[in-house]
């Protein structure tokens, strides 16, 4: 399932509304805990275009094109919603397999 980018917008600009609503009916906590999940749906709705096998997932914050094509979907932390690799989370870039990409990415350009 894949949806294009007017219907992306769309159910963002609803969460939005959504959130303004409901943080003026309920506890600053709970507007807190609805607003995390709204990001969360935001975040997975990119997932959607993976097709059946579920192995993509969205191009963490901080991470090139060049590391997502080349490393990150071959990566086993990649699940639908993200890269699950803490280091990656902190800092992007920083992971083994990444950091094993650049280095021989560097002897190839050096041989």
């Amino acid at each position: 399932m894949a949806l294009s980018d007017d219907e992306k917008t769309l159910i963002e600009e609803a969460l939005s509304v959504y959130l303004q609503v409901i943080a003026r009916q309920v506890s600053p906590q709970q507007a807190q805990q609805l607003a995390g999940v709204a990001q969360g749906i935001i975040r997975k709705l990119d997932s959607l275009d993976s097709g059946a096998t579920g192995k993509r997932g969205n191009k963490p914050a901080g991470i090139s094109d060049e590391w997502y094509s080349k490393v990150c979907l071959t990566c086993d932390k990649l699940a639908p919603s993200g890269c699950t690799d803490k280091v990656t989370e902190k800092y992007p870039g920083k992971c083994d397999p990444i950091l094993h990409y650049e280095r021989e990415k560097l002897l190839k350009a050096g041989a």
